[in-house]
């Protein structure tokens, strides 16, 4: 999984994770924003939460092109465009007059913070360092709702500008990672990029808009189908395609990380008729963090666990958090879900990305690990979308 990144020796991991981090905290302040947003800008709560949604399209979005520009231009180009937009969309978010400029600021955050975030993944290089960004994003994210609820005290624009605290970090990586570029020769697959993201808009909005997006998919899935078989060597190569490995780990991972988003917006709903504001705040909180942590230090240890022992403890925590949520009515079953849907997303990201590109070409090994980060951001916009139809 390593990207050949560096000048001067590794970057940092307490770098990488300040990269990776606050996107998770800002996005995570979401839930507790909207009613002041809502109330400030003399909008509907409904309209109030495309914020999320918007969001979560933009993560999906971000990740197709970061995954581009790591492809044919350099880590240090990449790094560089990603920190523009985050700071051009809390520009917007901090200046939104109406909802329209506050979507469009949102998006562009989380493009940016989308990218920042496969960037650090991709140029961690081993389990441990993948595991404590990860297990670190899960737990920065996990005081994201007090975080917003405190600084929506001052004012709700705030909560939503935290991403921009991943630009602390973006000298410090910018002095570590290279100038060279990625491929040079190719065109850039301008049709094969559109269709990819086409395809993820359309299972984004699947929730919402069930009918009129499925039929958006279809049409995405048919055309990019024909696109890889046209331009094998295109933004999704036929190569990485013929990859079972990457193909069951690529949707295991959107699997769990739908799972994750799905609990952290849906038991919050689950509590809230049976105990206050507070007390929910902080059991998610201390849940996310046990989860968290538990990933962080599972995942230091991987190397020590035969890969069938691995596999078995990610995935049977990811099918019992839904587990939980679907057979048991125990409130606190229901937050001991996100525990376990936190450790099992962001261990597997961590674990899976180190053997994602197994059986690919070696050429194809940085584009396999950017589309299967890209899987963990598509469950991070399905997951809130999902949890709208369910409640």
């Amino acid at each position: 999984m390593v990207t050949s990144v560096s000048r001067s020796g590794r970057v940092p991991v307490l770098g990488l994770a300040l990269l990776a981090t606050p996107t998770a905290l800002s996005a995570n302040t979401t839930t507790t924003v909207i009613p002041g947003l809502a109330h400030e800008l003399g909008i509907s709560t409904a309209d109030a939460t495309w914020t999320a949604t918007a969001f979560g399209w933009g993560t999906v979005i971000g990740a197709v092109v970061t995954a581009t520009l790591l492809r044919i231009r350099s880590v240090r180009t990449t790094v560089a465009v990603n920190a523009v937009l985050v700071l051009l969309g809390t520009v917007l978010v901090l200046l939104a007059p109406h909802l329209s400029v506050l979507l469009a600021g949102r998006v562009a955050q989380a493009m940016g913070g989308s990218g920042l975030v496969i960037v650090a993944v991709s140029v961690a290089g081993t389990t441990r360092r993948t595991g404590a960004i990860t297990a670190g994003t899960g737990l920065v994210g996990a005081f994201g709702p007090l975080a917003g609820a405190a600084l929506s005290e001052v004012s709700w624009r705030l909560p939503l500008s935290l991403s921009l605290l991943a630009l602390l970090a973006v000298p410090v990586v910018l002095g570590r990672v290279s100038a060279e570029r990625g491929a040079t020769g190719h065109q850039v697959d301008v049709l094969g990029i559109a269709l990819v993201a086409g395809l993820v808009s359309a299972l984004v909005l699947v929730p919402r808009f069930p009918v009129p997006a499925l039929i958006v998919a279809a049409v995405a899935i048919a055309l990019l189908g024909l696109r890889i078989r046209m331009h094998p060597d295109g933004f999704v190569p036929r190569a990485v395609l013929r990859s079972r490995v990457f193909l069951v780990l690529t949707a295991a991972m959107c699997a769990l990380s739908t799972s994750y988003f799905v609990a952290l917006y849906l038991v919050p709903r689950l509590l809230e008729s049976q105990w206050p504001a507070s007390r929910i705040g902080a059991t998610i909180l201390v849940t996310l963090a046990v989860g968290s942590v538990a990933s962080l230090l599972f995942t230091r240890y991987t190397t020590y666990l035969r890969p069938s022992v691995v596999r078995v403890v990610i995935l049977g925590a990811g099918a019992l958090a839904p587990a939980l949520l679907v057979v048991t009515s125990s409130l606190g079953a229901y937050a001991a879900a996100t525990s376990f849907a936190i450790f099992a997303a962001t261990a597997g990201l961590a674990w899976f990305a180190t053997k994602v590109g197994k059986d690919v070409p070696p050429e194809r090994t940085v584009t396999a690990v950017n589309l299967f980060t890209l899987s963990y951001q598509l469950g991070g916009a399905l997951g809130p979308a999902l949890v709208t139809v369910i409640v």
